[in-house]
């Protein structure tokens, strides 16, 4: 995480000064506290550790990193804020047990401190007795440098390989300054920083300006660490281009206590990948994978007073069930309990009783196999305490994890962003990007299913004839008939353009669907005809070579191909096969189907 790089502070702003002066006694050190989001090792399946930042107090000006350093670059107050960076994210590290390495961004402090940057590192691993072996100091950020600035981050690289600890070498957005730094002290890292995949499109990665870069790390020996990983698809890309460790929002959020674990997405994705099995988690993924929080729980008889440690030793704990034999039967909110142990006497009086006492005896529990939708209608019509203290997730009856409100608006969020992104604009409906990414990962997933290719005869001279805007009708039209005909949990609809449309079926039924969908389409197409037309199937109109044509009425074509597993590789194949079905369909007078007949 580039703590650094942030524009410095309003000059004037007084109450920012002030708060970081209070940050910085004695007295409030406190307020200044570690995360550390887990960095996940693509080739084992494990963790290969933790990136640590410094936060203010939440509710503060100086809650962000990016804010708070910057004002202390500012006000002169970097080297001490620097120092309680380095005490705070040692200390609550080794005193968690932190898993696999330390990973300390250090920003604009090697340039500003020199050697004294290694020096306070130092200090902060005596005290804590961590080795240095296992931190990771990350270079980055910080641009060009004039000479002076150059040579104190040469003497902070130097001081901290003497210390023992590995360097990682960051975006410095200047070849001249990386060759400087690093041409007598190579780091045995290369770290890709928050925001330099921010809008990247995965399916483009391989070919893009990163894949070179991360192709001559690897070939030099470094280890490639990709920060900023938001996606399933974004990992997968990642790890084609054979970065060895990432992290992001999909791997695991920034949290107060080291975790032990990534997402449920994350790990299975990646554990899929290093056993070999092929990854099914595209083809029938369950959304709440990406939000679960691996949260243990507790039991029944547990003493209220050891849950209100748990939550005041983890400010970032929201809930915790109570779980009997893997089945959850209740949930403890950090807000009730804070609110009712905090009390005068209550502490004593409950803290040796069952935890039982304050747990929410009805709380929100689902199946991690439900769908988005039908979760975002249940929390919607849920009782308002949900909001706050989130749900249960479970499998088969059995807990898992908590899920939070907020990650499922984000998750919503997201998917909309995703889906209008490349949305026809006409229909709403995916376009050529989902509907090819939607076709790869059930090839993935061997997951059998039957793909239509839809198209409609004779459209262009009903344009001519009609207007482009009755035109637009039978697009839509058609889009509603096709929608109609799917099954919305287990089928997709595509866009392609024009009057081309893609269904994929899932549905075992789908020849009974897709008949249904051209018997709808041939009565209803008929409103959009004078009764003359009707009547005589069909209408005259001048060519272009002033010639008098007859056309037949619009009609719908689909032809469709049975996807097993194993027969294609790619959406590229299956397109090839798509051509043929369609023209197959399309030569059939009428509403007509088709369905492939080759074997593979």
């Amino acid at each position: 995480m580039k703590q650094s790089t942030t524009q410095a502070a309003p000059e004037g702003c007084e109450s920012c000064a002030r708060d970081l002066a209070a940050l910085l006694t004695d007295g409030q050190g406190g307020a200044l506290t570690a995360r550390y989001r887990p960095v996940a090792d693509l080739e084992t399946g494990g963790i290969f550790g933790h990136l640590a930042s410094l936060h203010g107090p939440p509710d503060g000006l100086l809650g962000a990193p990016a804010r708070l350093f910057g004002v202390a670059r500012r006000l002169g107050r970097e080297p001490e804020l620097h120092r309680r960076y380095f005490e705070a994210a040692v200390a609550r590290f080794v005193l968690d047990q932190g898993q696999g390495f330390l990973l300390l961004p250090l920003g604009g402090a090697a340039a500003a401190l020199g050697a004294a940057c290694a020096d306070a590192l130092a200090d902060a691993l005596a005290r804590s007795g961590l080795p240095a072996a296992r931190v990771i100091a990350v270079h980055g950020g910080v641009g060009a440098l004039d000479g002076a600035a150059l040579d104190r981050a040469r003497a902070a690289a130097h001081g901290l390989t003497r210390l023992g600890v590995a360097l990682a070498a960051g975006e410095l957005d200047c070849p001249r300054t990386e060759h400087l730094l690093w041409e007598d002290c190579a780091p045995t890292c290369m770290l890709i920083e928050d925001g330099v995949l921010q809008g990247c499109e995965p399916n483009l990665l391989r070919g893009g300006g990163h894949a070179h870069p991360i192709a001559a790390a690897a070939a030099a020996g470094r280890r490639v660490v990709a920060t900023g990983v938001v996606s399933l698809a974004m990992l997968k890309a990642l790890q084609e281009l054979g970065v060895a460790c990432a992290a992001g929002d999909f791997i695991g959020k920034p949290v107060a206590v080291p975790t032990r674990t990534l997402s449920a997405a994350a790990h299975k994705a990646i554990a899929d990948r290093v056993s070999g099995r092929p990854d099914r988690s595209a083809g029938g993924s369950h959304v709440l994978e990406k939000m679960l929080q691996g949260i243990p729980p507790v039991a029944p008889r547990t003493a209220a007073g050891e849950v209100f440690a748990m939550f005041e030793r983890t400010p970032d704990l929201r809930a915790v069930a109570v779980v009997r034999e893997d089945a959850p039967i209740g949930l403890i909110s950090r807000y009730d309990m804070v609110d009712n142990m905090a009390r005068p006497y209550r502490h004593e009086l409950y803290g040796r009783k069952p935890c039982t006492r304050f747990m929410d005896e009805e709380p929100l529990a689902v199946d991690i196999r439900l769908p988005l939708s039908e979760l975002s209608e249940i929390v919607v019509r849920a009782h308002p305490r949900h909001l706050i203290s989130g749900f249960i997730i479970t499998d088969a009856g059995r807990y898992l994890g908590i899920g939070s409100v907020q990650d499922l608006v984000r998750e919503v969020t997201a998917m909309q962003m995703e889906a209008a992104k490349y949305a026809n604009p006409l229909t709403q409906l995916p376009g050529n990007v989902p509907i090819n990414q939607h076709i790869d990962n059930l090839l993935a997933a061997r997951e059998p299913c039957a793909i239509a290719y839809c198209d409609l005869d004779h459209f262009k001279p009903f344009n001519d004839v009609y207007g482009y805007a009755r035109g637009d009708d039978v697009i839509r039209l058609t889009a509603r008939i096709l929608a109609e005909a799917c099954d919305a949990e287990r089928d997709f609809i595509g866009h392609v353009g024009g009057d081309d449309f893609v269904l994929v079926f899932r549905s075992e039924d789908w020849l009974a669907r897709c008949e249904r969908a051209l018997g709808t389409f041939g009565a209803e197409i008929l409103g959009f005809f004078a009764r003359d037309d009707v009547e005589r199937g069909g209408y005259v109109t001048e060519n272009r070579k002033g010639e008098m044509e007859f056309h037949a009425l619009t009609s719908l074509s689909i032809g469709v191909a049975e996807v097993g597993p194993g027969m294609f590789r790619s959406h590229l194949e299956v397109s090839v096969v798509a051509a043929e079905v369609k023209k197959k369909a399309k030569n059939i007078k009428g509403n007509s189907l088709y369905v492939n007949q080759r074997a593979y």
